[in-house]
């Protein structure tokens, strides 16, 4: 005996995949503890390239908070993004998480982001028009 099924099949909206911000992945939004709110990485945050193209891959991205007192940074390695808090030194401001482990540095000719004793990532003050 066969028998059929008339089940519609399983129907995935877009824009359904929202998580627990209420961010819309398959639209390019992730959250940012930095802005507190949803974010497009390329549009709010700073692209960082790697330092060393042979060894790393893919870009970084700095979101910074209204008062530039929090720098959340994404790398492109799936862990939760470390929110880092400013400091400054007579060569310019710097942000670090609390284990010193990440440094982000604005300096006059761009940006660095260092992991421990390591320059991963690098960016360029842009041009003026």
């Amino acid at each position: 005996m066969l028998g059929a099924c008339a089940c519609a099949p399983e129907q995935h909206l877009v824009g359904a995949d929202r998580d627990a911000h209420g961010c819309i992945g398959s639209a390019g939004y992730t959250w940012s503890e930095a802005q507190g709110s949803c974010v497009r990485l390329w549009e709010e945050g700073i692209r960082l390239d790697p330092a060393d193209a042979a060894r790393e891959t893919g870009a970084a991205y700095v979101v910074l908070s209204k008062d530039g007192t929090q720098a959340e940074l994404f790398v492109p390695v799936k862990t939760r993004p470390p929110l880092l808090t400013r400091a400054f030194t007579p060569d310019g401001p710097y942000w670090t998480d609390s284990q010193h482990t990440w440094l982000l540095k604005r300096l006059p000719s761009g940006w660095e982001c260092w992991q421990g004793e390591r320059l991963l990532y690098t960016a360029p003050n842009p041009q003026d028009d």
